[in-house]
């Protein structure tokens, strides 16, 4: 039922652009007063030419006078046959008028239905990334001549028995920050009344590193998505998966870009949250992203 009335659709949609194209357009106005004038042309041709062949076969001259004579009369034949052809002519406008607003009302419905559901796969998105996770683990190599090493180990909860990313830093200081940012969706429409916030830990600079110099973590797969946010399929639920990835992929794209967020229509609001703690070799850390969206250090295993 459903393939057959997307293809009901398919045929509608295009005869109504079709039909817009062709007479609200210039360039379509332009094609069909051009084939219009080719039709009559190429009638005017075949009735003249067809004079001309007759008078020659019967030995007779045929002058311009005729041939401007055959093709007047055969103009005012075609005005009187599309002038008796005029109330076939409004049917076919009023049926393409009718064809064209049928289109658009199913388009808006169409719209409104995807929306909602857009909103709702939005909402229920969130709501798989609403809990607290581990986002980096630090392990702190080697504090010597003022400078610290340090490994940098993200969870990817995709496939959490995969190697693990890893990014080494080395940077002056003694002291470790992780910087993030954090979106509030507290006034959209996806946040279903509720306040919402969702991190993406993003550098790491130190008490000698400024933030502005800081180092981007390598914390994004391919598309641009926080590993600590992807989840394999068994650990989703209320959504498709592939609707979920792709849900997923439009609220990072709005976190990073305003454009990418106006053009989605999210509303968010945007603050930085940093935490710090004080490096000391062979010690190892984790940096968690909170349920309310900020970040914490906590203790990790010693290695």
């Amino acid at each position: 039922m459903d393939d057959r009335l997307g293809a009901l659709k398919a045929v509608l949609y295009a005869i109504s652009d079709a039909a817009v194209f062709l007479f609200t357009k210039p360039l379509g106005l332009g094609m069909l007063g051009a084939a219009l004038l080719v039709a009559a042309g190429t009638r005017l041709w075949t009735v003249v030419s067809g004079r001309a062949l007759a008078h020659r076969a019967a030995g007779e001259e045929f002058r311009i006078a005729s041939a401007v004579g055959s093709a007047l009369r055969e103009m005012a034949c075609m005005v009187v046959g599309t002038a008796g052809a005029l109330p076939t002519i409004v049917g076919i406008a009023a049926a393409l008028t009718l064809i064209v607003g049928l289109s658009d009302a199913t388009r808006k419905v169409d719209d409104y239905i995807a929306g909602q559901k857009r909103i709702s796969e939005l909402t229920t998105t969130v709501r798989n990334l609403e809990k607290r996770y581990k986002a980096v683990e630090v392990r702190v190599e080697d504090l010597r001549e003022g400078r610290i090493k340090a490994t940098l180990i993200f969870f990817d909860y995709l496939d959490l028995k995969a190697p693990p990313k890893t990014q080494s830093v080395d940077i002056p200081g003694k002291e470790l920050f992780i910087d993030a940012i954090v979106c509030n969706f507290a006034y959209s429409e996806i946040a279903a009344g509720s306040s919402i916030n969702l991190a993406i830990p993003y550098k790491v600079f130190s008490d000698e590193l400024p933030e502005s110099q800081g180092i981007a973590l390598s914390i994004l797969d391919e598309s641009g998505t926080p590993f600590m946010y992807r989840r394999p399929p068994e650990q989703i639920y209320g959504i498709a998966p592939e609707a979920y990835d792709a849900r997923l992929a439009e609220l990072v794209a709005s976190m990073r870009s305003d454009d990418a967020a106006r053009s989605a229509g999210i509303v968010r609001s945007l603050y930085g949250d940093a935490v710090h703690r004080s490096a000391k070799r062979g010690e190892s850390f984790t940096v968690w992203v909170e349920q309310s969206g900020g970040l914490s250090i906590k203790d990790s295993s010693s290695f």
